[in-house]
């Protein structure tokens, strides 16, 4: 689909406030955007204009192409340093906010007329801003605009509250469907394939709060279930460790709904005893689904705990390198409640450490999960690598854009 400039962002772009700040969900069309506006007006001989990314590697692949189209017949183009130089010696550049010292000292402030966008403002730390560009910045009166999509009620919703209040800032805030690259079709698809919150941060923009809580999408009144029936198939997830080793038993119905109907915790142990365990209490079980770590090293011995396993007879499922966490957390969250609101995942009452688990377990700042407890964790990743292996999240949607 052709990124055309409609109404919405004409009067973004002719708005004259100094500081712009747009809060949208993804392919919205936020960077086109942004690029559109840095490259607008009179650019003066010696303006340098910015366009930061959260990294370097992500201006460069995001960025820098459509740069590189805009002026692809009247400017001199860097590949190397993601520049591009006017007749009039202008330039604008591709910048990353990981790369401090490449900001530090530079000539934003040399010049009127200057500019400087900062994508994805949610993922920088807030001194790239204000200790490093705003106070080049303010020699020559630049202007900045910030965009990007929430990440909670951070730095970015700071900045957004400010455009509706401070008379030299403004803020807009819109969905990805208002955006006219993603069809309604795609929506709906994405609302199946993700949970709640997410969604509505990723999708509609919106700023969402869970506190640190790792599974929020946990409710025991909810999903607790007692007595389910049972299906045809059963497998069990595993999660490694010397203390505390522990298995989880997964009941599967046709509608891909599943429910955790009883659980192993070993303390001091190891893979040979656990496989014991399992085949003595769970002789339904042929299938588990395994840490992707136990591969490559075991517990207690030369053989790798998948082989382990298998040596007792179980089919081995795992990916060959561990899923990042936060996929993992959103798969998870996504059974426990997709954005249509419909309940995937169910679990015993007797399923005690799972559901401590799932209520207590918290994230860590990278929003992986917190370890700093030895007691927690164990049964929600048992618990979570098979989801993450069966319902992975989608990461990624299927849409170009043509200038």
């Amino acid at each position: 689909m052709k990124w055309t400039k409609n109404k919405v962002r004409g009067d973004i772009l002719r708005d004259q406030s100094r500081f712009k700040v747009i809060v949208a969900g993804r392919r919205w069309g936020k960077t086109h955007l942004a690029l559109m506006w840095l490259c607008s007006g009179h650019i003066q001989a010696g303006d340098q204009r910015w366009f930061i990314a959260p990294t370097y590697r992500q201006g460069k692949m995001i960025a820098f192409p459509v740069l590189r189209q805009i002026f692809r017949l009247r400017a001199k183009i860097n590949e190397s340093e993601l520049k591009v130089t006017l007749p009039n010696t202008a330039e604008i550049c591709i910048k990353g906010a990981d790369n401090e010292d490449s900001l530090r000292g530079a000539g934003l402030g040399t010049e009127g007329g200057n500019a400087v966008v900062l994508d994805e403002y949610a993922y920088m730390k807030p001194h790239v801003w204000e200790e490093i560009v705003l106070p080049m910045l303010a020699t020559s009166e630049g202007k900045a605009m910030f965009i990007g999509t929430p990440n909670g009620y951070d730095e970015m919703y700071n900045l957004w509250l400010r455009g509706q209040a401070d008379p030299d800032w403004k803020s807009w805030q819109f969905k990805t469907i208002d955006g006219g690259f993603v069809s309604e079709a795609e929506i709906e698809r994405l609302k199946h394939n993700m949970d709640g919150r997410r969604y509505r941060q990723e999708m509609e923009g919106s700023f969402e709060s869970t506190g640190n809580k790792a599974a929020y999408n946990f409710d025991r009144n909810t999903h607790l279930r007692k007595d389910a029936e049972k299906p045809t198939i059963v497998y069990s997830g595993l999660d490694y460790n010397v203390d505390y080793m522990t298995a989880v038993k997964v009941y599967e119905y046709t509608d891909q709904t599943i429910h955790y109907a009883d659980e192993i915790r070993l303390s001091n142990s190891n893979t040979d005893e656990m496989a014991k365990e399992i085949k003595e209490r769970w002789k339904d079980v042929r299938i588990i689904y395994p840490d992707p770590a136990g591969s490559a090293r075991s517990t207690t011995s030369h053989r790798s705990d998948h082989q382990i396993l298998r040596d007792y007879g179980f089919h081995i499922i795992a990916k060959r390198a561990h899923p990042p966490v936060k996929d993992r957390l959103n798969a998870l969250n996504r059974k426990l409640k997709d954005a249509n609101g419909k309940i995937s995942m169910t679990v015993d009452p007797s399923c005690k450490y799972l559901i401590k688990d799932l209520e207590q377990c918290q994230r860590d700042k990278k929003g992986g999960l917190d370890k700093s407890n030895i007691n927690l964790t164990h049964a929600l990743d048992a618990c979570s690598y098979l989801i993450d292996y069966k319902w992975s999240v989608i990461k990624r949607i299927g849409t170009s854009v043509q200038w």
